[in-house]
């Protein structure tokens, strides 16, 4: 949109001789910055300063900033803006139109938060792409079993794939080992052997004491 420089040349004299150059732009030129995001709800793009209705004047600095939604995180630039640094400066040279590319994340937890842990493979910081499989993995820590999936997943499998279409939310819920419980049917085990052979020695007792013996009885 800049007219071709202008060169011209001062002083007569050659060795005292110096060369100008002068840019030309029409005035009050003015162009606009689109800004957009990708998807809809993943975030939004501001622009500082804001952008006047008739846009801005050639050659301005305007500074783009990224801005996540909860659930996504921002991951690159397209269009007429490249790269994954946030904010960025461009310069208004003509009409330009960037998106900003945000990713879903995966959120995990544990309940409760000592009875072990999850791990997603591969693991991302910056999201996860429409379409990408993670495998989530529950470890149980020590004194607690891995009972089931809740939230964006179920199941009570320790490890499982899923696909990401939009931000997740997955927790893994553990039980605690209980040793008492164990002991418990221990007892409750001798205790009914003990029960058993008291009523076999009684009912043992009884068949051999057999009935009393009838007093005999004398003829007349």
């Amino acid at each position: 949109m800049h007219q071709n420089p202008v060169t011209f040349q001062m002083g007569d004299d050659p060795d005292n001789n110096r060369l100008m150059t002068a840019n030309f732009a029409p005035s009050g030129l003015c162009c606009t910055v689109t800004a957009n995001s990708e998807p809809g709800g993943g975030g939004s793009v501001a622009l500082s300063k804001a952008q006047p209705s008739d846009g801005y004047l050639v050659s301005e600095n305007v500074s783009v900033y990224a801005v996540a939604q909860t659930g996504y995180v921002f991951s690159r630039w397209t269009g007429d803006l490249a790269g994954t640094d946030n904010p960025r400066t461009i310069i208004v040279s003509e009409n330009k139109s960037i998106t900003a590319i945000f990713n879903p994340t995966v959120s995990v937890y544990c309940s409760p938060t000592e009875g072990g842990s999850v791990t997603l493979e591969p693991e991302s910081s910056s999201g996860y792409a429409a379409g990408t499989e993670v495998t989530v993995t529950a470890k149980d820590a020590k004194g607690y079993r891995f009972d089931a999936w809740e939230g964006d997943a179920s199941g009570s499998k320790k490890s499982m794939t899923i696909a990401v279409d939009g931000p997740l939310t997955i927790t893994a819920r553990f039980e605690e080992k209980s040793a008492s419980r164990w002991w418990l049917w221990v007892i409750l085990g001798v205790a009914g052997l003990f029960g058993a052979l008291i009523v076999v020695r009684l009912v043992y007792a009884r068949v051999n004491r057999g009935a009393p013996d009838e007093p005999e009885r004398l003829d007349d």
